[in-house]
Formats: structure tokens, sequence, C-alpha cells
């Protein structure tokens, strides 16, 4: 009954309520699937990547069908989230019943990473669901390491597992090895150390677990996955250098000394933010929301240090697959939170405050954590977890389904609408004012990303976009400039840097102020006017 309720409220959350908070971010997915079936190519040469990330696991390879099918629309985008949270959802499954866990306890792993914690856990995980991909292939090679365990005696079970396992390995590698190296491999022997560090209280489980680890099996599996990686990370690099690439995230440098506690709170903040730990500003503490508020900020913390205070008692209890599940999980949360705290990973104190998601993955694995400790927590801790997990379901359909998100989406199909009943089917935008309409029209108006800045004017981006989108032969019809209030005098002041002819039209629309040209303005120019005949000056004698 639990998995079916939060099914529901996420297959709601994705297939309508998302409409109406989905981003240019989430929308990038359909728009490079599109790029690549135009180009015929699975890396095309005019697209820019960023952040190193070749993308070769994410949601464009589910998209592909819809475009080839000529529905690459908002539907594409929501059927594929769901796809990757049924793959999930079995995945923990199978994992856990691996684990020999009950049914029971199997589903509710599935369950405990379902609910709608915060708005912002829907939208990264449900929304835009980029990071969902990471838990995926995380709980998929725990699976592996499991089916390669000595407790399987199915020498053709173990032999499968091997070769996915350096396919995965190899894939994943290609698509970035700095964040592969983050990701896995940092907390792979993070947890490894960790699993050395407490079987030292007892030499015959310490001698096994050396044992274990320095068998003969294990030293090739692990010399064979070095081998894939090197490999994989000379074709990352190869691929690279034969496209566009921008910067990112892989260019974050230390923040100063002088904003780091600032800079570190704001981390926590986001944190609190992400798990639903935080309440809104005046909320009256008698009230049942500012009970409610207060327990929740107690609570949610709380639910994700348990299994971390039960690992040094219950070691030996638990199997080796759990252990390293559970050290694997929270050595992975300190990384990425380490490195929010004190990195500009996300420019400006406030971003690593409202967008903490690269932590996703790791929190999702620690949920995970108090399905599998389950059995060694004590009747107080049972019921603190219940009742979190209570007060979590029953706040959940606030997030999933809030007040104001039908209104929002009306805005945005009437603005579609609207383009379309004016014969407009090309024109550029902010990038956060782009994507989202170009999704939601199914590709009949095509809305591309421009920048203004105060000090470079009008510029192309070269984010996430394709050299395709400003060239010269891009459209032959009339082209829009969609411009938020903010950016009236940029777009005046662009007008006169590029020489752009008068439009042919000007309206304003929701928020938007549109300038409409008869051809493209970034290549066809104003005509130059004749030059004026200086008047001669008599003067009398």
């Amino acid at each position: 009954m639990l998995l079916g309720f939060v099914l529901y409220e996420i297959s709601f959350y994705i297939f309508k309520t998302y409409r109406a908070f989905f981003n240019s971010d989430a929308a990038i997915a359909n728009i490079l699937a599109e790029e690549m079936v135009v180009a015929g190519s699975f890396f095309p040469s005019h697209w820019w990547y960023v952040n190193n990330d070749l993308w070769i696991f994410y949601k464009q390879i589910l998209v592909i069908p819809w475009v080839l099918a000529g529905k690459n629309g908002y539907f594409a985008h929501a059927f594929t989230v769901f796809e990757v949270s049924i793959f999930m959802i079995v995945f923990i499954y199978l994992f856990l019943r691996s684990l020999m866990l009950s049914r029971t306890s199997s589903i509710m792993g599935s369950v405990v990473v379902c609910i709608g914690y915060s708005p912002m856990y829907l939208r990264e995980l449900y929304g835009e669901a980029a990071y969902t991909w990471y838990f995926l292939f995380m709980i998929a090679f725990m699976f592996i390491f499991r089916k390669l365990s000595p407790h399987v005696i199915s020498k053709s079970t173990q032999i499968k597992a091997f070769i996915v396992f350096m396919i995965l390995l190899y894939l994943l590698v290609l698509a970035n090895p700095v964040r592969f190296f983050v990701y896995y491999v940092a907390p792979f022997f993070g947890a490894l150390a960790l699993s050395i560090y407490f079987a030292r209280d007892s030499l015959k489980t310490f001698e096994h677990a050396m044992y274990r680890l320095l068998s003969i099996k294990r030293i090739i599996i692990f010399a064979f996955a070095c081998i894939v990686m090197v490999l994989a990370a000379m074709a990352h690099f190869n691929l690279l250098e034969s496209l566009h690439l921008a910067g990112g995230a892989n260019n974050a440098g230390l923040v100063s000394l002088e904003i780091l506690p600032v800079h570190a709170a704001h981390a926590l903040l986001g944190l609190l933010n992400f798990i639903g730990a935080e309440w809104t500003e005046g909320v009256r503490a008698s009230s049942l929301e500012g009970v409610i508020s207060l327990l929740k900020f107690a609570l949610y913390p709380f639910v994700l240090i348990i299994p971390a205070l039960h690992v040094k008692r219950s070691f030996y209890q638990m199997s080796a697959t759990e252990r390293f599940f559970v050290l694997f999980s929270y050595v992975g949360f300190a990384i990425i939170y380490i490195l929010y705290s004190t990195t500009a990973l996300h420019e400006h104190a406030w971003a690593a405050r409202n967008n903490i998601r690269y932590i996703s993955p790791f929190l999702m694995m620690i949920l995970v954590c108090n399905v599998i400790m389950w059995r060694f927590f004590s009747l107080f801790i049972k019921l603190i977890l219940s009742l979190s997990l209570t007060i979590a379901l029953g706040l959940s359909w606030n997030y999933v389904s809030p007040k104001e998100w039908r209104g929002i989406l009306d805005e945005r199909i009437a603005l579609v609408e609207e383009l379309k009943t004016r014969n407009l089917h090309f024109g550029y935008a902010e990038y956060w004012d782009s994507h989202i309409y170009t999704v939601f029209s199914d590709g009949e108006v095509d809305i591309r990303p421009i920048e203004f800045s105060e000090t470079e004017g009008m510029k192309l981006v070269k984010w996430l976009s394709s050299d395709r989108w400003y060239q010269r032969d891009s459209t032959d019809g009339k082209v829009f400039f969609m411009v938020v209030p903010e950016d009236i005098d940029d777009m005046y002041r662009a007008m006169k840097d590029f020489n752009m002819p008068d439009p042919i039209d000007q309206f304003n629309y929701d928020k938007y102020t549109f300038f409409v040209f008869e051809k493209n303005p970034l290549y066809v120019k104003r005509a130059k006017a004749e030059a004026r005949k200086k008047k001669r000056i008599m003067t009398a004698p």
C-alpha cells in the first residue's frame, strides 16, 4: 500500500505538477537527443559540453525514440523519468533481496526514497532527475558486487556479473573520470579503509577481512578494473579533443577563509532545505504547523545519522556487503558535503543553500541504510524512524501538488499558444527562459539561449547549446527576442551594437517583451543611411 501510494505521488508529480517547474536544465535531455539525431552522431561535434561530462548514460538515450517518432515534447521527458524511477525501484528491491532481507523490507527500501520530503527533493530526483541515475548506478554496482562475492556458487553468474561490471565501469569512467573518482573511487577506498579499521578489534575478523581483500580472485578483478578505468579515461580525453567544451564544476576553487564560515553555514541550510527540515518564515511556534516544523527540524537530520551511530555496534552482525554499503554511503556523503562547504562548486553562498543537488545519490543511499539496519535498532529508534516516516508521508502531497502549479502551467501553455498564433517559430531568450518553451511546444517553437551582460552586452550562449542554432541558415523566417524587463535596456544596446534593423513588431505578453524581426537580425544588418551633405556656410565680406 505504501509503495502504491508513493508511486502514485511521484507519477502525479512527474506527469502533472513538474510541468509548472520544468526548467531548461531538465529540458537539455530532449534538446541533446534531437541534436544527436540531426547530427547522426552520439557525440555531436557542434554541441557545447560542460563539466567535462560526455553524457554516456543519461536521459537523452531514452528520449531518442521519441525524437524519431516526432514527439519530442514534455511527455517524452516525463515518461523517461518515470522509466528511470521504475528501474530504480526494481534494482533497490533486487539488491535488498540479495542481502536476504524480507520482501517487506525490500519494498520499504523503495518507499523511503520515493517520498516527497521537500520541493527540492522532488525537483531534483523526480523532476530534473539528473542524479537519480547516479543512485541507480551505485545500487547496480552494489548488486554486481553481491553477485561477485563468494556466497554465489554459480560460476556462470559470477562471469556474467564480471562482464557487466567491467562494461558499466568503462562507460561511467568514459563519461567523466573526475566525477567517477569523486562519486565512486574515493568512497570505495574510504569505505574499504573504514571496514579494515573497524575490523581491527577482532584478530580473526581482521585476518578474514585481509584474506578476502587479498584473495587471488579480488586481485584479478581489481587489476582488470584498473586497466578498464585507464583505457576509459584515455578515451574520454581523446574524445574531448574533437568536441566543444565549456567550463563548469570541474573548475571550482576553494572559497576564501573570510567567507568560509558563511559558505559552510549555507551548505548546512541547503541540506536542511533538501531533506525538508527547514520551515517557512513567519510560522507560529504555538500552531500545529509550528509543532510539526520543529519535529521535522529535530527528527529529519537525526534520521540521517542513526545508521552511522549503529555501524560500530553492529559491525560483526552485518554482512560484508551491508557494512560496505553503509560505509560507502557515509564516505560519499561526507566528500560531497565538504566540497559544497569549502569550494565554489556553486558560485556564492546562496547557490550552495538553494541547490545542493550533487549530494542526492548519497542521501538516498543513507535512507536505504535505515532499512538495511532496521533489525539492529532499539524500539525507541524504530519509533523515531516511524514517526519521521509518518510525518513525511502526511506532508508529501503538499509538495507533490502545491496550490500554485496549475496557474503557472496555464501561463506557460498560453505563452506557447500565443507565439504559434502570431506565427512565431524561432527566437532567442535567456537560458532559463529558452529550452522549457521549446520542449513545451513539441519543437514547434524553437527558442535558443542568449545572455545579456552589463559588461559584454548580448552574447551567444556556449553552454549546453549548439553552434547550429546561431548560424545564418538556422531559420529563414521571422525571428523574435523574448526579453525580461530587467534586460530591456540591454536589448536596445544589443540592437545598436549588432547594427540590427528595426523590429517589425514589438509587444508585451506575460512578463516578457517581444521584439520581432523580419529576418534573423544577427546576420541582416541595418541599411546604411546616406551621409548627410554638409551645409556650406556663406559669410558676408
